[in-house]
């Protein structure tokens, strides 16, 4: 077994358990078969991207995230995301402050 495949493997019935969720549920839900699901989680099958971005759809967490050794729980990951989305928000918002004080000071100076 490649040890990707036993990774992600893990991870998705690691996330699928905390979630309650049986195989057949999740199977469900992804649009394949229980057996499948089964041969992924236990790393006996790899599978496409496509199917590796709808786990990462269903549980609502990076993509990357599946592929992490460690994996971090939901909520560690949600608290990361959103971490960077505020860091993202905070850049743009100091160089738009930033911006309007340069115009201002430029339309003072004119005067």
């Amino acid at each position: 077994m490649g040890k990707i495949k036993t990774i992600l493997g893990d991870n998705i019935r690691t996330l699928r358990v905390s979630k309650g969720w049986t195989q057949v549920y999740l199977a469900d839900r992804l649009q394949i078969t229980a057996p499948f699901l089964a041969q992924i989680e236990s790393g006996k099958r790899g599978t496409s991207l496509e199917l590796v971005e709808s786990v990462a759809e269903v549980f609502e967490i990076p993509i990357a995230s599946l592929f992490l050794e460690q994996m971090p729980n939901r909520a560690e990951t949600k608290s990361h995301v959103r971490n960077i989305e505020l860091k993202t928000a905070e850049k743009q918002l100091l160089e738009s402050i930033s911006e309007n004080i340069s115009k201002t000071f430029d339309r003072l100076m004119e005067k």
